[in-house]
């Protein structure tokens, strides 16, 4: 997963400080690019277009790119964007803490355009030596339901409280970049 990800941006908005790594991806013709906070990339190579949605991979982007530059945390992020359904309505943290059952929801939080879910359990599954303890948000982008989950280290930090801002952080990187 953490391989090196492609040369250059693909879409919008990719200036790079890190070399030889893709910034941001537009999707659904732009309607939806994937950005990550500063010093996060996306992993080309980890898209995958299913008949109803497209999954990325983000990770820091010295990870990605074996490159110094910015330092940040590491993570692996994953963002999953569905097919457009014009009128499609905003989830809730109710909602995306019931889908995960039987996981237990640590915190719960719906923000303006944002739901929250810190969940209790699975994160070492979706990375190895990963924290059980993880981050998952839902929002609607132009009528796409946009899924977050960020996976961390054990004991990283972002899997504890700062992670609450690290996935609002990816929230507003992912819609600032995308058309409204």
């Amino acid at each position: 997963m953490w391989s090196l990800a492609a040369c250059g941006d693909l879409g919008p908005g990719g200036t790079s400080d890190e070399p030889d790594v893709v910034k941001a991806l537009a999707l659904y013709d732009g309607d939806v690019v994937v950005r990550g906070p500063r010093g996060y990339c996306v992993d080309a190579d980890s898209v995958r277009r299913q008949p109803s949605n497209r999954l990325v991979l983000l990770g820091s982007c010295e990870s990605l790119s074996g490159e110094p530059g910015v330092t940040v945390p590491l993570a692996l992020i994953v963002v999953n964007v569905a097919d457009k359904q014009p009128g499609r309505a905003q989830p809730t943290a109710a909602t995306i803490a019931a889908s995960a059952a039987p996981k237990k929801p640590l915190a719960a939080i719906d923000t303006d355009g944002l739901a929250l879910v810190h969940l209790d359990a699975g994160g070492e599954l979706a990375l190895p030596g990963g924290d059980p303890r993880y981050w998952r948000g839902g929002m609607v982008v132009n009528d796409h339901f946009v899924s977050l989950a960020v996976y961390t280290p054990r004991g990283s930090t972002l899997a504890g409280a700062s992670g609450r801002r690290f996935i609002t952080d990816l929230a507003r990187a992912l819609r600032s970049a995308s058309a409204q």
